[in-house]
């Protein structure tokens, strides 16, 4: 594994435990990072915010998590995938947003 995929992996793993942890600062901190790094935001956001999320939806399904608890985290995934959406885009020119559903063209 070489540093950019080392980087990206813990970018995942930052970006899935902030949600996780309903952290708004640390999902803004990993969205910035992700956009001075270069690494793919797409990736951030669908292995990081979107799997944390998951995370989250399968606590609230074991009845471990809240109501409450889905919609903190889903505000937590909010804040980092809306930091990451332009880079998305610029990413991906082929692609466009409809809410957080990114659709290649």
């Amino acid at each position: 594994m070489n540093d950019n995929d080392s980087a990206k992996r813990e970018l995942i793993n930052k970006a899935k435990n902030s949600v996780i942890n309903f952290n708004d600062a640390e999902a803004t901190n990993v969205a910035m990072e992700t956009i001075r790094s270069g690494i793919d935001p797409v990736d951030i956001i669908e292995e990081g915010f979107i799997e944390g999320m998951k995370t989250v939806g399968d606590g609230f399904e074991s009845g471990k998590l809240s109501l409450m608890d889905i919609l903190t985290a889903s505000k937590t995934m909010n804040k980092g995938i809306s930091l990451l959406k332009p880079a998305a885009i610029s990413a991906h020119e082929d692609s466009c947003f409809f809410g957080n559903l990114m659709l290649s063209l």
